[in-house]
């Protein structure tokens, strides 16, 4: 059995991961989980390039990509923007991708991980720290949406490069 990457906010070390999290909490505003009308492209300047935002299909049958940052996207080798997570490879499976989604909009709370994946660019490991929190409409009484900030601390940005 693989050994999870879900780790405590505290290990969390990413100053841009911590930051994403505490934009969510104000967005609460006293909700559980808030509505996704506060995160526009404007307010998710500071993390767009890190930002990915998956759609919640059929009760969570199925998570469409809606929007994958290029930061993501170049580690990850391509982009999944506007593909359904049932029908996109990913190294663990798109069953475990299904369920790490699945996971996080039944919590309802933010989940941080913290680990190692695969470049694309030179096929070498990569060590990757993120949070992923749900969203919805109507003051987040139902999540339809999860977004993830994903911070790569020892690579250089798109704008480094």
């Amino acid at each position: 059995m693989t050994k999870s990457d879900i780790v405590a906010e505290h290990e969390i070390d990413s100053p841009l991961v911590v930051s994403f999290k505490t934009f969510w909490e104000q967005c609460c505003g006293g909700s559980p989980v808030p509505d996704r009308l506060h995160f526009t492209a404007e307010s998710l300047l500071p993390w767009i390039g890190h930002v990915q935002i998956v759609e919640v299909i059929d009760d969570g049958r199925d998570f469409f990509h809606r929007l994958v940052g290029i930061e993501i996207a170049s580690v990850v080798g391509r982009d999944l923007s506007r593909k359904y997570v049932s029908k996109s490879a990913y190294k663990i499976g798109a069953e475990a991708m299904l369920s790490r989604y699945r996971e996080t909009r039944d919590r309802g709370i933010p989940t941080f991980r913290k680990g190692e994946m695969i470049w694309a660019l030179n096929n070498s490991w990569v060590a990757f720290e993120s949070v992923t929190v749900p969203v919805g409409y109507s003051g987040g009484e139902q999540v339809d949406q999860l977004i993830t900030v994903i911070d790569y601390p020892s690579l250089p940005t798109s704008r480094d490069r």
